[in-house]
């Protein structure tokens, strides 16, 4: 494999183990909030849910600020489609003019 698709692959990996991650934060946050729902929370308790919650959402947070700087990096530059719009028509339209005037001549010769 060349070094792009493993590139990919990797970034594809990554992403899903962004999506576990997110899983993840739900759980830690419901078990917060059962905790925090009981007549006589354990403050420890509730505070380490917490705590990996925040941990996990760093790590996420970290993780797709990387993605979109990847993104960013390799965008830069690059026309967007309603940019070349207009550039896409037009050379349409010269290929075929190119052909009506290629008829034409044929048509003399």
């Amino acid at each position: 494999m060349d070094n792009a698709q493993v590139n990919l692959e990797d970034r594809l990996r990554k992403l899903d183990e962004v999506e576990n991650k997110v899983m993840l934060i739900m759980q830690h946050a419901g078990h917060a909030l059962e905790e925090l729902s009981k007549d006589k929370p354990i403050a420890k308790q509730a505070d380490a849910h917490i705590h990996n919650f925040r941990n996990v959402v760093r790590e996420v947070e970290s993780e797709l600020n990387s993605h979109l700087n990847y993104l960013s990096r390799i965008s830069a530059g690059l026309p967007f489609e309603g940019n070349v719009y207009r550039e896409t028509v037009e050379l349409t339209l010269s290929a075929e003019r190119l052909k009506i005037v290629q008829r034409i001549l044929m048509d003399i010769l």
